[in-house]
């Protein structure tokens, strides 16, 4: 079976859980090596070796994305280990939840801009100029649906999202004709540790019925994305509906919004509530993971 990212070198931020674990495993299978990045020393190191088991290539470097010179680190250790980098997945980051009229809104923006959108921006500058002498390469930020279509009490995750959707787009004009290419992802609500601290009844009201995808779902439709050299990826298309209808009408987009938030038939209808909730998902996964299932 050919494997489409053999003597690749992919480098994945946020990769000791969530997407960016899942992420990392997809890569791997499909033969590249990969660079994980994170805080935590203990997951990464948890992470490779599961892709060394399965006979994969895995250097973790822990680091902190908010840090310019840690960020410089682990490029010149990237750089000393394979030589090259083809692929940088941008996908640190948190969320936090409340109204715009909390007192702790403009407080959670700063944080959730340090850690999603600026740490971002300083991985790619590290990457770029590599990338450009390479000629070739493909920087991978990951934003959300929420980057497309704010809802309440999710408003400053929404506007940090949004922000990743303009760095994105500005990249890639900027980056015509260098055969370095800029693909931003959209995944709808997704079952990972994001929002697991987030008390059910304190969740976004559109949320609240969702059955979210999962981090392996997302994980195998991003491969494929960087694989085809896709510009943008909305997971799952039928969310492509929602923000059609946002950029038609503002009040059309808000009555889909609202309906979400109200009506569990009506994310039946749309095929985006035919399961488990989020809180019930991460449950489940919860359970399974401390009855040893998927150990």
């Amino acid at each position: 079976m050919k494997r489409h990212f053999a003597d690749k070198v992919v480098v994945i931020s946020g990769a000791s859980q969530g997407i960016g674990r899942a992420m990392a495993l997809a890569f791997a299978r499909e033969g590249a090596s990969v660079v994980l990045v994170a805080r935590s020393a203990g997951l990464l190191e948890e992470v490779a070796q599961r892709i060394r088991q399965s006979g994969g290539v895995a250097l973790p470097v822990p680091t902190d994305v908010t840090s310019p010179d840690a960020v410089s680190t682990l490029v010149t250790a990237t750089l000393e280990r394979f030589g090259r980098i083809d692929v940088l997945v941008n996908n640190a980051g948190i969320a936090k939840v409340g109204a715009v009229e909390s007192p702790t809104f403009a407080d959670d923006a700063r944080d959730i801009l340090q850690a999603s959108l600026f740490g971002a921006i300083r991985l790619t500058q590290e990457v770029l100029p590599i990338m450009r002498r390479q000629g070739s390469g493909t920087v991978v930020n990951m934003s959300s649906v929420m980057g497309r279509k704010a809802i309440a009490r999710f408003g400053a995750y929404g506007l940090v999202m949004h922000a990743m959707s303009g760095f994105s787009d500005a990249l890639r004009q900027e980056l015509a004709g260098t055969n370095v290419k800029v693909s931003v992802i959209y995944p709808a609500l997704t079952a990972t540790a994001l929002l697991e601290k987030v008390d059910e009844t304190d969740m976004p009201p559109a949320f609240r019925y969702l059955t979210p995808l999962s981090a392996d779902d997302v994980a195998r439709a991003v491969v494929t994305a960087v694989r085809r050299g896709k510009r943008r990826l909305v997971i799952p298309r039928i969310v492509t509906v929602l923000l059609l209808t946002e950029a038609v009408s503002s009040r059309l987009g808000d009555l889909i919004v609202t309906g979400l938030a109200r009506h569990r038939w009506f994310g039946r209808v749309m095929g985006l509530s035919r399961g488990k909730t989020y809180h019930e998902a991460i449950a489940s996964s919860t359970e399974a993971a401390r009855r040893g299932i998927f150990a």
